[in-house]
């Protein structure tokens, strides 16, 4: 096979025999529908290339996951140390005053206060 500049010499029965081949067809198609040269390589290498990264981004995604998985109530209760149980309805009583029997010690002694103001340095009074 001789070359002549860019394109390549063949005789009649080795260019007949290269028409018949998949190479001779497909750049026959090549020299009348571009799509063939520049869109089927790029659409090719897109599918590839996004299959191929498929185990990377899905590792990605895993560990974001893990790093901001949603807690449940109960899971991020039973990840305090030291808890104690709770119960919103109980709660909602004790904090209101009205269920005294949840009451701890430590929460009955606090009850007895007055509020008071603090005195201040007569330089840190407002002036208005």
């Amino acid at each position: 096979m001789v070359t002549l500049g860019s394109r390549v010499f063949r005789g009649k029965k080795e260019q007949e025999a290269f028409d018949k081949s998949f190479a001779g067809r497909y750049q026959k198609m090549l020299r009348k529908n571009h799509f063939l040269y520049f869109g089927l390589p790029f659409i090719l290498l897109i599918v590839a290339g996004s299959l191929y990264l498929r185990k990377f981004t899905s590792l990605k995604w895993e560990r974001y996951d893990e790093k901001y998985r949603q807690c449940g109530e109960e899971e991020m209760l039973n990840m305090i140390e030291n808890k104690r149980v709770v119960n919103k309805r109980d709660d909602y009583y004790r904090l209101q005053g009205l269920l005294s029997d949840h009451l701890d010690k430590e929460v009955q002694s606090n009850d007895d206060y007055d509020i008071v103001r603090v005195k201040r340095k007569k330089e840190d009074e407002p002036v208005w």
